[in-house]
């Protein structure tokens, strides 16, 4: 069973890695088109081209992979219990019909040449950094597609995406305008403020037993009880095991010398080398030709000749060549695989065989090598051992999966025998809402999902073997439940009460700031209008820009809402901040200079400018196709 969680897993991140061929504004099914024949199968026709079912509950189901992907153990399996994602999902589909349509009419195409570059350059489909075609065909039958249908798909996102950089590429932004950008991007103003802390509110309110009860019955669910169960469960923990595992030095020894050969591998090296050149793509005739010259340099070197002459007189790399082959000092990372394994075999002062890279073949020697310390075994022993006894331990928890849940699932109604049978102990949970928990065996969103299954809640059967965070397995099952209740106000009144106090300070605050706003507009100084209200503070004036990250959120959003010609005319505007409300006005305004940015950064304004136009045009395009367009959504068959 365990073998099967990681088969799926396997094919899930090559399905994520698939994903990211799709183009951004669209969702894309991997499966491509299915014909529901304009029956029950058929869930939307875009100007004639019909959107099956299978292709939104494939689309859907990528979706909701790509969110528990993002979110992880906070992934909450109730976002998708509604029809909202999936009417979304469904949109998105339409949006992309559309505009394959459009691109087919604007004869918007993509050679095979493109797609096969694409398909190339996706290291799921490589090994040791080459396209491997038995890879590509292995993928696609994990993922249920052939290559023809994958490269359909390809091929259509991306024509899709080319239809995106044509809009971008169609987009300038003059200089008028760019400065005009700069003026208002660098504008600076000069703002003075009157702040009106809540606390100051909350102090002198007064609450009665009419307001709680008011309040109460308005927001009922606010205070309504989620549904919540208890659990009983057996975890298998790596880390709980490992602590009960011995490691004799005998395997602390072995994993030293293996840190060491690492450490050796992992080491810089001085390199020069020989490139005969030859295509990648050359004819057995090309390939045999070049190595028999590769190799007769290195019989020359080998004869006694300069390594450093060779390279001078036979090397394709000129770079190299001109100082004696040498490419310094490298990490085996700067090189390619071929060429790295290789290099990291030799010993200084060996020559290699010929080795053939991308580029051609190259005759390789090391000259020095700058390996990493390792610290001594003493102060490494302990842990190495807690590493051993780590993997140990997930061995075990793997082994050990199988057998909890077998004996979970030949005694569906108790853990007990199991627990006794692995020697480990049930646990139980306190309540845990459907929302899960911030820690603890609620805070894992497949216990969320099981718990509240129907199987395990309502049959109150042992769950399957869940697969939890840091490599654990665990089984549960529902010992105790609470529907969803409206909570007693006695039981809950402190709450109320806390809101109840909320909201009067928060509807006096904002009262005086307009009280304040009312008679700076009838001439008065912002000090004057102040002094009239309680715990008012003025603040200013200050001189600040748009990205002024001292000042209060609120009180600089308000302050460059307000019109620039309002600067001084006693022109307010309220402004709710992290403690209070504000009232803003603008005493002065002085333009950004257009000249004060560097040629290099206007450029770089610019290009941000003519991408932001070409994605406002291309969601224009999209919503003009999709307004002229003809679609019929079947709402029985979604």
């Amino acid at each position: 069973m365990l073998q099967s969680i990681r088969d799926r897993m396997g094919i899930g991140l090559a399905i994520s890695v698939l994903v990211l061929l799709v183009v951004p504004f669209v969702i894309s099914s991997l499966y491509g088109y299915v014909s529901g024949g304009g029956g029950p199968q058929t869930v939307a026709e875009v100007n004639g081209e019909e959107i099956s079912r299978s292709q939104l509950d494939q689309a859907f189901q990528q979706r909701q992979a790509e969110l528990r992907r993002m979110l992880g153990d906070q992934f909450d399996p109730a976002l998708f219990d509604n029809d909202q994602l999936r009417r979304e999902t469904l949109q998105q589909l339409i949006d992309r019909q559309v505009l394959l349509g459009y691109v087919r009419a604007n004869g918007l195409r993509v050679s095979d040449k493109d797609v096969a570059e694409a398909v190339r350059s996706q290291e799921i489909f490589q090994v040791d950094g080459a396209f491997s075609a038995d890879r590509y065909r292995r993928v696609l039958q994990q993922n249920g597609l052939t290559p023809e249908r994958y490269e359909g798909q390809l091929r259509q996102d991306l024509a899709l995406s080319l239809l995106q950089r044509s809009l971008r590429a169609s987009s300038f932004t003059p200089d008028p305008a760019l400065d005009r950008v700069i003026a208002l991007q660098r504008q600076r103003r000069e703002l003075r403020w009157v702040t009106l802390s809540l606390d100051r509110y909350r102090d002198r309110v007064s609450v009665t037993e009419a307001d709680l009860e008011a309040h109460y019955e308005a927001n009922p669910d606010r205070y309504r009880q989620p549904e919540q169960v208890q659990l009983r469960y057996v975890v298998l923990d790596p880390a709980e095991l490992a602590e009960s595992i011995a490691v004799d030095e005998q395997a602390i020894n072995d994993r030293y010398a293996e840190r060491q050969a690492q450490v050796q591998a992992e080491s810089s090296r001085a390199i020069r080398h020989v490139l005969v050149a030859v295509d990648a793509e050359a004819d057995a005739a090309a390939v045999e030709a070049a190595r028999e010259a590769a190799m007769a340099a290195r019989e020359r070197i080998l004869a006694g000749e300069s390594f450093a002459q060779v390279a001078e007189a036979v090397s394709d790399d000129t770079g190299s060549a001109a100082n004696g082959g040498s490419l310094g000092v490298l990490e085996r990372t700067d090189v390619v695989d071929g060429f790295a394994e290789a290099a990291w075999a030799l010993d200084p002062g060996e020559i290699s065989e010929p080795v053939r890279t991308e580029f051609g073949f190259h005759i390789i020697e090391v000259t020095d090598i700058q390996a990493a310390e390792l610290a001594p075994l003493a102060e490494l022993r302990d842990s190495i051992r807690d590493e051993i006894a780590r993997e140990r331990a997930e061995r075990q928890v793997f082994e050990l999966g199988n057998e909890l849940e077998t004996l979970a699932f030949e005694n569906p109604q108790r853990l007990t025998p199991a627990a006794e049978a692995l020697g480990v102990e049930v646990k139980q949970s306190g309540w845990i809402p459907r929302e899960g928990t911030e820690e603890g065996i609620g805070a894992q969103s497949a216990v969320l999902e099981a718990a509240f299954s129907e199987g395990v809640l309502e049959r109150r059967e042992n769950s399957d073997l869940l697969e939890l965070s840091q490599g654990r397995y665990a089984v549960i099952r529902v010992e105790d439940y609470k529907p969803a209740a409206l909570q007693p106000l006695e039981q809950v009144r402190d709450s109320v009460r806390a809101a109840v106090v909320e909201e009067k300070a928060e509807a006096q605050a904002r009262a005086d700031a307009q009280r304040i706003r009312e008679a700076l507009s009838a001439g008065r100084s912002m000090p004057d209008a102040a002094d009239e209200v309680e715990g008012a503070s003025v603040n200013g004036p200050r001189w600040s820009q748009r990205n002024d990250r001292e000042l209060p959120a609120g009180v600089r959003e308000a302050g460059f809402r307000l019109a620039a010609d309002a600067a001084g005319q006693g022109v307010s505007r309220m402004a709710r901040t992290a403690d209070g409300w504000a009232v803003v006005t603008v005493e002065a305004v002085e333009n950004g200079d257009p000249q004060s940015l560097s040629a290099e950064q206007r450029e770089q304004l610019r290009r941000s400018l003519n991408d932001l136009d070409g994605q406002v045009s291309m969601r224009a395009v999209r919503a003009a196709l999709r307004e002229a367009a003809e679609v019929r959504v079947y709402e029985d068959n979604i």
